[in-house]
């Protein structure tokens, strides 16, 4: 009794681990983005409008329409006004939305 319990519970969290590599966040606008989705994982498209590089990150700026939000990455090179989809954590720095981004593919 217990062998087919087990066997059926790791086969669950295998493919529930499966599925959350798979799963991504619908696009959002930038200018949908409000603090209600701090915390919330969002992907959004941009034009690149600013780099500035530190010695630990990268915090680039994007534009859609006229919405802007900064985009904090690790240490990479981009290139203003390539676009840019980012999939990413919305956090706040100063009363400052901005996306930690998980993920950038240039578009």
């Amino acid at each position: 009794m217990l062998k087919p319990a087990l066997i059926t519970t790791i086969i669950g969290i295998i493919l529930l681990m499966l599925l959350s590599f798979n799963l991504e966040p619908n696009i959002k606008k930038i200018s949908e983005i409000s603090s209600g989705d701090l915390g919330n994982f969002v992907k959004v498209h941009g034009k690149i409008e600013n780099v500035k590089q530190t010695e630990s990150i990268t915090i680039i700026k994007i534009s859609e329409d006229n919405s802007t939000i900064n985009v904090i990455a690790d240490n990479a090179q981009f290139y203003v006004n390539s676009s840019i989809e980012v999939i990413g954590k919305i956090t706040e720095y100063h009363s400052i939305l901005e996306i930690e981004a998980s993920r950038i593919k240039t578009i």
